[in-house]
């Protein structure tokens, strides 16, 4: 007969892979690997194991990562309701693995529960005398009276009156149901229109911002943008001034995403850049980081207008020049 095992008043149940507490029946379901390191532990308890012995018990010489037992015990932990910081049930021994405390274990099996075949005989005994002296003696037999049983009246009908209540209350709530509705369809179809508005907080000869505000979005983005890319977006007016580019910003977020879309002009090109960036309040760094390194590639990317333009003048001059050359010689 398979012992069952009882750890800190959590039953293993091995048939629905869980732990089910024996006081008020929740049943926390384990893991394939997690439960069968708990029954290693169980096992050996009052063991100290080591990380290599559990990981062959466990998972048999499987590659695993570092964080695989750790992972599974600070989840049995939980399960069995235990402390990570005293760990009264599984503790951690610096430099060696992990133990179990046997003090908490318990192995049961159905003989525990059911009684022993002895006392099993000596009721049947017992009994068996009681019903042969009722036999030989019809005297000193106990008699029942059975008093006879009245049938239970039929339930009432429900009155009318409830079935009533209920109807209006349902169809009460429809009614709000419906009016609410109503109210958020208005508020969406009845939104001011896209808007466009101009967010240079500090003056940049060469950037221009401009943050689109949806009629059904009340929210606003440009304060913590400002705060994040004020020093990227002094660097890249200073980095356009030079090359003679000037760069437009329309940008607007939603949810944790922020969509910011960079359009570089200048006199003989124009490109534009729209990224869409999961999660940006999170790393100021990078996200400035990423600003100005796509700005600056897409800035590279233009033709210099500046140098083109001092070569067509050069070039014009040189033409003049041979033209009034040709025209002394005739």
């Amino acid at each position: 007969m398979t012992p069952s095992l009882i750890i800190h008043h959590w039953l293993i149940d091995h048939a629905s892979g869980s732990l089910i507490h024996q006081v008020t029946g929740e049943q926390r379901r384990l893991g394939e690997y997690q439960l069968k390191l708990l029954q290693v532990l169980a096992e050996h308890a009052g063991e100290t194991l080591t990380r290599e012995d559990l990981t062959n018990l466990v998972w048999e010489r499987r590659v695993i990562g570092n964080n695989s037992l750790p992972n599974a015990i600070h989840a049995l932990r939980l399960a069995l309701e235990d402390d990570g910081k005293q760990q009264r049930i599984i503790k951690t021994v610096p430099k060696k693995g992990y133990i179990l405390e046997a003090e908490f274990c318990q192995f049961i099996t159905l003989a525990d529960i059911l009684p022993q075949p002895a006392e099993a005989s000596a009721r049947e005994e017992a009994l068996t005398e009681g019903e042969t002296d009722a036999n030989t003696h019809p005297d000193n037999a106990t008699q029942v009276y059975v008093e006879p049983v009245t049938p239970a009246a039929p339930p009432a009908p429900a009155p009318v009156v409830e079935a009533r209540f209920w109807r209006w209350l349902v169809l009460g709530q429809v009614i709000i149901l419906a009016a609410l509705l109503v109210v958020v369809a208005r508020n969406y179809f009845t939104a001011s229109p896209t808007q466009l508005q101009e967010k240079n907080s500090v003056a940049y000869s060469n950037i221009r911002l401009v943050e689109v505000r949806r009629g059904w979005d009340g929210s606003s983005a440009s304060e913590d943008l400002n705060k994040q890319l004020g020093p990227v977006l002094f660097s890249l007016n200073q980095y356009l001034k030079n090359r003679q580019v000037n760069m437009e910003v329309f940008f607007f977020t939603s949810g944790t995403a922020l969509n910011y879309t960079m359009t570089f002009i200048n006199r003989c090109n124009r490109r534009q850049l729209a990224m869409n960036i999961i999660n940006w309040r999170t790393d100021g760094a990078q996200l400035s980081a990423l600003i100005y390194r796509e700005g600056e590639r897409k800035i590279n990317e233009m033709a210099n207008c500046v140098d083109k333009s001092a070569g067509d003048n050069a070039a014009a001059g040189a033409d003049g020049s041979a033209a009034k050359a040709a025209a002394a010689r005739q």
